[in-house]
């Protein structure tokens, strides 16, 4: 999100959270410690107020591939503790410039 300009912090000022609901995690090559690595996400898919997100861990230069993982979020109304209904238009408004 930084990418784009958004912090974290901006969504939950719109009233809006985010918990993981769903983890899957492979792990292919250990990471020791001491290593610098790259993290990349995209986010992989959107359907009403649930955000897919496609994580990798891989080596400075890419050919290493340490880790993948796939996570769910949920939009969660912070005040009410209650999962959305539908996305709040400024966050969708954000994850529309992140899926292009």
């Amino acid at each position: 999100m930084r990418s784009i300009g958004i912090e974290f912090a901006e969504l939950v000022n719109l009233g809006c959270d985010l918990p993981v609901v769903e983890l899957s995690v492979r792990y292919h090559k250990p990471v020791k410690l001491g290593m610098v690595v790259v993290v990349k996400t995209r986010m992989a898919n959107s359907e009403g107020v649930r955000l897919d997100w496609d994580y990798q861990i891989q080596s400075l230069d890419g050919k290493e591939l340490y880790v993948t993982a796939k996570v769910t979020l949920v939009t969660v109304d912070k005040e009410k503790g209650k999962i959305m209904r539908r996305l709040p238009p400024a966050v969708e408004a954000i994850l529309t410039k992140l899926s292009t």
